[in-house]
């Protein structure tokens, strides 16, 4: 008898055995149906916040990248008037040719005109180098006249240096004093207005 006590359910074991398959039952459909969707809000959120995130960087780059563009294209526009102050071989030959005539319009008597032995042993450039020829100048007249001169000699768009000047009187001509300047233009084999395309 006590062994058919045993084996039949009590209605307490019954309702222990039910509420822990309810139990088990709850956690599976939890762990099957529920964790999943909660899982999949959770990273939709983070998403979501990554993507905003992402959306505010991308932003802050587009400004940046505005910006730099602005400074860039300010560079360009002063490398480019720098370039217009330049001389190319063409008018490096052209200005040295006419300093004769130059200094005739001035008053002045040109002596000598020599070279820098620099610039004549220097090779070819390559392209965008910006290479200084120098000339010795020598040249005589009246103080007005060799103050004019070298006025006529920068007054153009081009960089022209007058480096050094020497002015004494000439033994030869007591009428005429004798000026020796060391004049520097600054020179690019190729000129070329380049604009960054973005």
């Amino acid at each position: 008898m006590l062994s058919k006590r045993l084996i039949k359910p009590v209605s307490s074991q019954k309702n222990v055995i039910f509420a822990s398959l309810v139990i088990i039952g709850a956690i599976g459909v939890y762990n099957w149906i529920i964790a999943p969707h909660r899982n999949y809000l959770q990273a939709a959120q983070k998403y979501e916040s990554a993507a905003s995130n992402l959306v505010k960087k991308k932003q802050i780059i587009i400004n940046n990248l505005k910006v730099r563009k602005k400074e860039l294209v300010g560079l360009e526009e002063e490398l480019n008037s720098g370039y217009e102050k330049l001389f190319d071989s063409v008018e490096a030959k052209k200005f040295f040719s006419d300093i004769q005539l130059v200094s005739e319009e001035a008053g002045c008597i040109m002596s000598s005109l020599t070279f820098s032995q620099a610039d004549s042993e220097s090779g070819a450039a390559s392209p965008n180098q910006i290479i200084a020829k120098t000339t010795e100048l020598t040249v005589l007249g009246s103080y007005g006249s060799i103050t004019t001169l070298m006025n006529k000699l920068q007054e153009g768009s081009k960089c022209v240096r007058i480096e050094t000047v020497c002015i004494f009187s000439d033994d030869d001509n007591p009428s005429y004093l004798k000026c020796r300047m060391s004049v520097t233009i600054y020179m690019i084999q190729r000129k070329e207005n380049r604009r960054h395309e973005v």
